[in-house]
C-alpha cells in the first residue's frame, strides 16, 4: 500500500527496496554452515560439486560482493576480490572431498601455484574418480574370471596311488 502514494517511479522503487532489501542474517549463517559442513560422503564428484554450486548460488543471492563502481579504477581491487572469492570456493570443494579417496589428488592440486580455477579442479577430481572406477571395474572383472577358472586339482601325491591301477591323480571309484 505504501507505493500507491509515491509520486515517481524512482520513489516507488526506493520504497520497495527499503521494504524488501533486508539482510537475512540467519539464512546467510545457515547457508555458510551448510557449505562448511558439506562433505562428499557417498555422492560422486558431480553430485557433490552440484550441491556446493547450488549452495553458493543461493548465498550469492543474499550476499553481494562489492564491485568497484568508480570510473577508471586502476587498483584492480575488484578482480582481486573475485579471485579471493573463487579461491575460497575451490578450498571449500577440496575440503569436502573424501579424505581416503582424494587426499593424494587434493595435495597435488594444492601444490599448484597459482591455485587452478574451481572448474579445472572439478575436472581434475572427476578424472581421478573416473580412473578409480575403471580400476575397480577391472579388478571386479578379474575376480569374476577367477571364479570361472578350473579348480586346481590336488597334487597326485596328496591322493595316494590307486589300488586298482597303481597310478596317482584319480580316485578308485573312477578308475577304468
Amino acid at each position: 500500500m505504501t507505493i500507491a502514494y509515491c509520486d515517481t517511479v524512482l520513489d516507488m522503487w526506493n520504497d520497495l527496496r527499503k521494504q524488501y532489501e533486508t539482510v537475512n542474517t540467519p539464512k546467510i549463517h545457515q547457508l555458510k554452515a551448510n557449505i562448511t559442513n558439506c562433505k562428499q560422503g557417498d555422492m560422486d564428484i558431480g553430485e557433490f560439486y552440484s550441491k556446493l554450486v547450488n549452495l553458493w548460488i543461493e548465498l550469492s543471492d543474499l550476499v553481494k560482493v562489492p564491485v568497484c563502481t568508480c570510473k577508471g579504477c586502476t587498483c584492480g581491487v575488484a578482480s582481486k576480490l573475485v579471485t579471493m572469492h573463487e579461491n575460497d570456493k575451490a578450498h571449500q570443494f577440496l575440503m569436502g572431498l573424501n579424505d581416503g579417496a582424494y587426499s593424494t589428488i587434493r595435495s597435488q592440486i594444492l601444490a599448484i601455484d597459482p591455485l587452478p580455477s574451481l572448474d579445472r579442479i572439478f575436472n581434475i577430481t572427476q578424472q581421478e574418480e573416473n580412473h578409480k572406477q575403471i580400476v575397480v571395474n577391472r579388478d571386479q572383472r578379474g575376480e569374476s574370471a577367477m571364479a570361472f577358472a578350473i579348480k586346481e586339482q590336488p597334487k597326485m601325491e596328496e591322493k595316494g596311488a590307486c589300488r586298482i591301477c597303481g597310478r596317482y591323480g584319480h580316485e578308485e571309484s573312477v578308475c577304468c
